[in-house]
């Protein structure tokens, strides 16, 4: 039966519609095939970089990386690891506690932190960062979970953020361990219900402008204390020693340019510092108000630092009006010098602890030889009988007034110095401190140093060494019993090797190293 024309057009539809449903599903298999292979690509790809020695490296150990950069580097870097490559994403997101650090200001990398971070510890920076200030809404985003709180800096202006701080900071913070807090020569004090005034967790506390917290409690598990002085606010001496007594487990201790330079103490107060480790003072000019009533424990590290900063009449070092207080002090085994144009220092370390005094000892209108002349009177407040090692260093910009008074203050610091071991010299060319030694030129002949055995010299390319002079006092020493037993040389061209055989038949070792740079005074040893 011939069919009419509309059934014809219905059946040619009809065959239309079933090709184009099987051109359909032959298109979304070959997609599916295309996504399968390129699955398979991918995950080839992968395993032949799992095979690559830098991604054999522990998630344990890689996540560690983050730890060596500095703050800046750290904000920067961290995002461009998560692209190196899928691996690393997964292994660097997958790591919470490398996102606890909120600096509040873009609130879209705050929230994404926040969510990578889970239940880490939070390190929250307020105030200005990297020339940039923190953002409220960022900071709020923050709010619902400042109770896992570790660490907190406000840096600049407290007057912008202070009702923040106010309203959000009112409470006590169980996890807070460290606290750094910066303030302009405008805020004049802090408010006594920040912290709810209970900071019994914390550990670490920098602060900025001279303040100290006279309200706050629960400071006996603080550890280090820094604080750095901002001109025009002044600290009084009761008030640190309030401070020092409500925080008994203190170890590290930094004041910077906060140095009370009236004592409204009386006389007798004297706060016990039992754990202190290090003690450092910087200072314009150094003084011992603040040491006359504190008791540095043996074993501990004291560093004084100042500067008169062209003051017409400079004040040297003086030690506390009772040594019985520098209990660090008690025993000296070690004496480092070092001569500088412009600042000098003394190291003085022991089994009982050390000192190390830094500062210019000059003025402007000083006369020749003062700045040399008070930096030796201030050692002489020591007692250096035992010490065994002794070094002596000059600076590449040496002082014009060194030469004419050290060779004869040398001989009384080394005739004070009878169980002397090693002595060690740096860039001391000509031999000035050797001379010393020598029985001819000391005053009555005597012998300097009986126990000497070992001189370390340290000549760098300041020029040739004068043999003469060192064999002369090499003989001298012998004949009189006071024989060296070695001798080190560190230098470039500095002996022939003839030279080299007329030392050895004075001593029993000679070294010889060849080293044109000798050691700053940063890294000589004490």
């Amino acid at each position: 039966m011939a069919l009419n024309e509309t059934e014809v057009k219905q059946t040619r539809q009809e065959k239309r519609s079933i090709c184009a449903r099987r051109l359909t599903v032959s298109h979304f298999q070959v997609d599916a095939l295309e996504h399968d292979a390129l699955q398979v690509l991918s995950l080839l790809q992968s395993t032949r970089n799992t095979f690559a020695l830098v991604n054999r490296i522990p998630p344990e150990i890689l996540t560690l990386i983050p730890d060596y950069w500095t703050d800046g580097e750290r904000e920067r870097s961290l995002v461009r690891l998560t692209h190196v490559c899928r691996g690393w994403r997964e292994i660097f997101i997958s790591c919470p506690s490398l996102w606890a650090r909120l600096d509040c200001k873009r609130a879209h990398k705050t929230r994404v932190y926040i969510e990578r971070s889970k239940s880490s510890p939070l390190e929250i920076c307020l105030g200005q960062v990297d020339d940039e200030f923190c953002q409220e809404e960022a900071f709020l985003l923050a709010v619902p979970h400042i109770g896992r709180l570790k660490a907190l800096s406000v840096s600049g202006s407290l007057t912008p953020i202070l009702p923040v701080l106010v309203e959000h900071f009112s409470r006590a913070f169980p996890l807070l361990e460290t606290l750094k807090i910066g303030l302009d020569p405008t805020t004049t004090e802090l408010p006594n219900t920040l912290f709810n005034g209970d900071l019994s967790s914390l550990r670490e506390l920098s602060l900025t402008g001279g303040l100290i917290p006279q309200s706050w409690r629960g400071l006996s598990n603080l550890t280090t204390f820094n604080l750095h002085h901002v001109p025009g606010v002044d600290t009084l001496l009761t008030q640190l020693l309030d401070f020092f007594e409500s925080t008994p487990h203190l170890r590290h201790i930094q004041l910077h340019h906060l140095i009370p330079d009236t004592d409204d103490a009386p006389i007798e107060r004297v706060t016990s510092l039992p754990c202190l480790k290090k003690l450092s003072i910087i200072a314009q000019p150094v003084h011992s108000i603040l040491l006359n009533h504190l008791t540095v424990p043996a074993g501990a590290s004291l560093r004084l630092e100042f500067s008169f900063d062209g003051a017409e009449s400079p004040v040297p070092f003086y030690l506390p009006k009772s040594l019985d207080s520098l209990c660090n002090l008690s025993y000296i085994t070690a004496v480092a010098l070092c001569f500088g144009s412009e600042r000098r220092f003394m190291r003085l370390h022991g089994p009982s602890g050390e000192l190390y005094v830094l500062g210019n000892w000059i003025s402007g209108r000083d006369q020749p030889y003062a700045g040399t002349n008070r930096f030796l009177r201030s050692l002489s407040q020591f007692d250096i009988s035992r010490t065994r090692r002794l070094a002596i260093t000059l600076c590449r910009s040496q002082p014009p007034d060194t030469a004419p008074v050290v060779t004869w203050a040398i001989y009384r610091i080394l005739r004070s110095m009878k169980n002397l071991h090693t002595f060690t010299l740096v860039r001391c060319k000509n031999l000035p401190f050797i001379l010393a030694l020598n029985p001819k030129t000391s005053p009555s002949g005597i012998i300097l140093c009986p126990e000497l055995e070992e001189i370390i010299l340290h000549i760098g390319h300041s020029g040739r060494l004068n043999v003469d002079e060192l064999l002369s006092m090499l003989k001298e020493r012998a004949s009189r019993g006071a024989k060296l037993s070695t001798i080190t040389i560190v230098g470039t061209d500095v002996l022939t090797p003839k030279e080299v055989k007329r030392l050895k038949k004075h001593v029993s070792c000679v070294k010889y190293k060849f080293d044109g740079v000798p050691p700053e005074w940063d890294t000589l040893p004490s």
